[in-house]
């Protein structure tokens, strides 16, 4: 059954996550320096799409879904700030109901991701997108990756009563506030967001 699981996500994650072009008024200049960063951005959020999703599949053929929510809890963090410490870039998972309290939107993040939900619900909305902006005389290159709820994800992050019961109970001791339930497939889970200092 799980071999089956993960063959529908890899055909859906190949759907949604191949690289798909910008909207105008996202296309970054031909300054190469915001299109080298727009490179290394998209690299850095597919390798920790694919790293947090293979350590969760792991963990599902393992241990099951209960395994997967407890070693989320523990070392998906952990996985976000060594990228951002081998990167020296900010690279962390982003979403509006958010489950880890780390995954807060700066304002930055909310306004994308208010966007992004309405142009996911009405069919728009794109793989990526990219943008040049000045913050406090310091330019910056914001990319943001949409992440889309799959039904594996609905296990764990869908309407509280589908939500299994062995799961439940390690939810409410890990994150007592958490807001990352409620969700169908298809719907806006969050985004990988990456934020590159450019040199002046």
């Amino acid at each position: 059954m799980l071999k089956g699981w993960l063959i529908f996500i890899l055909i859906t994650e190949a759907l949604w996550g191949g690289i798909a072009g910008l909207s105008e008024s996202q296309q970054p200049t031909q300054d190469p320096q915001p299109e080298q960063a727009m490179m290394e951005a998209r690299q850095i959020s597919s390798e920790l799409a694919d790293k947090v999703r293979g350590l969760l599949l792991q963990e599902i053929e393992k241990s099951g879904l209960a395994g997967a929510v407890k070693v989320c809890s523990e070392m998906a963090q952990g996985i976000t700030r060594e990228f951002n410490a081998r990167s020296g870039h900010t690279v962390r998972r982003v979403s509006l109901r958010y489950r880890n309290p780390s995954n807060i939107p700066d304002e930055y993040e909310r306004r994308k991701l208010e966007k992004l939900d309405l142009l996911n619900k009405k069919k728009e909305m794109k793989n990526e997108y990219v943008e040049v902006i000045d913050e406090g005389g310091q330019k910056y290159l914001r990319y943001m990756r949409p992440l889309v709820a799959l039904p594996l994800c609905i296990n764990c992050h869908g309407p509280k009563e589908n939500i299994s019961a062995d799961v439940k109970p390690i939810l409410a001791e890990k994150y007592p506030e958490d807001r990352a339930t409620g969700f169908l497939v298809g719907d806006l889970r969050g985004a990988i967001s990456v934020k590159i200092a450019l040199p002046p």
